[in-house]
């Protein structure tokens, strides 16, 4: 088995720029045989609502509500350990409708597809993929080429920085952007503010769903 490189192993301080992601996702498309559709359109939710890579691949058909446009993530599934509703962009709406047709009868919006005794997507399907694209496959002595480019090596949880700072670009105030990635609040404001800004939020992440669409969608799905 190969080992992984050190520096990979390393999670990235800055964002990938909005054309990176851009390049990112014709990569993903372009390499489909190897970065599977639910891939493609998970690392899509995981920008467009800034949740943490388990609390998306871990996720029951159970918390959504489609119609409603909401997603009613529990606080025991939350990585903050609170509770939160969020709002689910137009966007995310027709990704989620997309996947439910793919998870066929599955109660799991990421099933996996392989026999394991977990019924969601792994904890490294992502990762693994994603580090495949940047030519290392860790179950193999030769490796894939990196067809990646000259983008610098990010892992699946790197992708919650970009939402972060396109959200500040976009004019997002600072507290409503940290409750969008559902980070409690700290200092006074936190032990204060109850108020959970949820229609701040809904057009924050609208907003951002509008910025990022052009650079994760094809020509063609536009």
């Amino acid at each position: 088995m190969t080992a992984m490189p050190e520096e990979l192993k390393k999670s990235r301080e800055r964002a990938l720029s909005l054309q990176e992601i851009a390049y990112v996702f014709k990569a993903f498309r372009q390499h489909s045989e190897s970065f599977s559709l639910d891939n493609y359109l998970a690392c899509a939710l995981l920008l467009l609502l800034a949740v943490r890579k388990s609390e998306l691949t871990e996720a029951p058909w159970s918390e959504y509500n489609l119609e409603d446009k909401k997603w009613f993530l529990p606080k025991e599934r939350s990585k903050s350990g609170v509770g939160i509703v969020i709002p689910l962009p137009p966007l995310t709406i027709e990704i989620l409708e997309e996947l439910k047709v793919r998870a066929w009868n599955s109660p799991y919006v990421l099933p996996n597809h392989r026999v394991s005794k977990s019924q969601h997507m792994g904890k490294d399907t992502l990762n693994r993929a994603l580090a495949k694209l940047f030519g290392v496959e860790l179950s193999r002595k030769k490796q894939p080429p990196n067809v990646m480019g000259s983008i610098e090596y990010f892992t699946v949880h790197d992708l919650r920085r970009p939402s972060r700072s396109l959200l500040a670009s976009l004019s997002v105030s600072p507290h409503v952007a940290e409750r969008c990635l559902n980070h409690k609040l700290k200092g006074v404001e936190g032990i204060y503010d109850r108020y959970d800004y949820f229609e701040e939020r809904q057009d924050a992440l609208k907003t951002l769903s509008i910025s990022l669409s052009y650079a994760i969608l094809s020509p063609c799905q536009k």
